[in-house]
């Protein structure tokens, strides 16, 4: 039984161990083999399994000791077989060859696939980290052109491109929820620009949903870190292949979109002007709760907080189901903050206490309620000191508490302002807010008769140059007479 077991890998090792092989000998002869390959053994067997992978240089012959690896990972049950299964799979992340995993693809994908089933979602992440960062770094040797066509790029095979590693990376990393592992990924796996979508993640037809979940999984990468921008850019690519038909990954890629915009900005995002405008509505339609979320989060003037307060907390079964209770938790804390930048549009100052009426703050959690003497008897929290500590946290240079005893808020222009100013400090108190209002004023004037002085002189130059003069006043005055 064991020369049979052997035997089975001694008809990939041989042609192994003729290393290096011609791209088209790989091709004609180990790819076939790879094509229909099984796994020779029943169990785990380290001797068999170690004597496979010693025996393979994986810089030579990547994609036989590949399979090994595959392999060694499939059958692996205890910490001990686990441990063999991922130095395998380091040695190649560090000594495998791009251009052979090219000549095979599909490789990667059994790779990804694999290692995403080892059970432990860090060990899982870690592994294909490896993998990842080392076919980034031999991809980014060998540069695109910039100078081509950008839909000739699309599948080129040179240039950073997209693989299935680099995919079950990013899902394997949102599945172990460890902040060093989203740092990790974010800057070494996906924060490297993409030159190309290229042949390596399968097919063509399946290069755009490949595109579509690697853009939707950075996201959620990107946003569990706290960097919304980069998580709403990620989120916004999902919408830009063309496609026949509204996929999931849209629809949740747009609800994700809406909470983090909400949060991020206070206002709903829109779609991007070139997406089809029915798929935008067909998306919208599945999405029906989020976008009536936006429009109650987005009202004209100045509200309370407690209809969109309202609104999520009706919401709370919908959320729970596609797993975004943490954004809707993260929009509840930053809710406020754009209700309050809106009252700065209509007042320069305004107490504590009358801002907290306007905005309705006793609404939100932040406002608890005690309970002293047992439970039995409650009184609720100050709602103004909620609220001071709440702009205190803000540190909004736009959004200034004078912090003496009259606890007023001031509004100020952003450019009126110290960047690095200290939410609690105020620059002269009242006499200086007045003084930097009046120095923004003055400024935009400024400007605007800087741009009035400078279209002056444009329709002066126009109006002494001879084609000017012959191809559009005479044209005009030809036509209308």
């Amino acid at each position: 039984m064991n020369l049979f077991r052997s035997s089975a890998y001694n008809s990939l090792v041989s042609v192994a161990e003729r290393a290096p092989l011609s791209l088209a000998k790989t091709q004609t002869v180990l790819v076939p083999i790879l094509q229909g390959w099984r796994t020779p053994l029943d169990e785990f067997n380290a001797d068999e399994l170690n004597r496979a992978l010693g025996r393979v240089n994986p810089a030579q012959c990547t994609l036989a000791y590949a399979q090994i690896a595959i392999d060694c990972v499939v059958l692996c049950r205890t910490v001990e077989q686990a441990t063999l299964a991922a130095q395998a799979i380091r040695r190649l992340a560090a000594e495998g060859r791009l251009e052979q995993f090219q000549e095979y693809p599909a490789m990667l994908q059994r790779l990804a696939d694999t290692v995403g089933r080892i059970g432990d979602h860090a060990l899982a992440c870690e592994l294909l980290a490896d993998v990842a960062e080392s076919l980034i770094a031999q991809m980014a040797a060998d540069p695109i052109s910039t100078g081509q066509d950008p839909v000739q790029r699309l599948g080129r095979t040179s240039g950073v491109r997209l693989t299935a590693v680099h995919i079950e990376c990013a899902r394997q990393c949102i599945l172990a929820r460890r902040t060093a592992l989203h740092q990790r990924v974010a800057s070494r796996v996906l924060g490297v620009p993409l030159d190309a979508l290229g042949s390596l993640v399968g097919a063509s037809g399946q290069r755009g949903q490949a595109f579509l979940e690697y853009s939707y999984y950075s996201g959620m990468v990107f946003a569990a870190l706290g960097a919304a921008d980069e998580a709403l850019r990620a989120w916004q690519r999902v919408f830009a292949l063309p496609a026949r038909h509204v996929s999931a990954i849209a629809i949740a890629a747009y609800k994700r979109r809406t909470l983090l915009h909400l949060a991020k900005h206070g206002t709903k995002p829109r779609m991007p002007p070139f997406f089809a405008a029915v798929h935008a509505r067909a998306i919208e339609g599945h999405a029906a709760m989020y976008v009536a979320l936006a429009e109650v989060c987005c009202p004209p003037g100045i509200t309370s907080l407690a209809p969109a307060l309202a609104k999520i907390s009706d919401m709370r079964s919908v959320l729970a189901g596609d797993e975004n209770m943490g954004l809707a938790h993260h929009l509840v804390h930053e809710l406020p903050a754009h209700y309050i930048r809106r009252c700065g549009l209509v007042y320069s100052s305004l107490h504590v206490d009358r801002l907290a009426e306007l905005i309705g703050f006793s609404a939100h959690p932040l406002v608890a309620v005690r309970s002293r003497g047992g439970g039995v008897a409650t009184e609720p929290v100050d709602v103004a000191g909620a609220l001071a500590r709440y702009i205190r946290a803000m540190n909004d240079p736009s959004v200034v508490l004078d912090d003496s005893s009259s606890m007023v808020v001031r509004f100020m222009p952003v450019r009126a302002t110290v960047s690095a100013l200290p939410n609690n400090a105020l620059l002269g108190h009242g006499d200086g807010a007045e003084r930097q209002w009046a120095e923004a004023v003055e400024q935009k004037v400024a400007e605007a008769t800087a741009l009035r002085v400078r279209l002056e002189e444009l329709d002066r130059h126009l109006a002494l140059t001879r084609e000017y003069v012959v191809g559009s006043r005479d044209k005009t005055l030809t036509n209308s007479s």
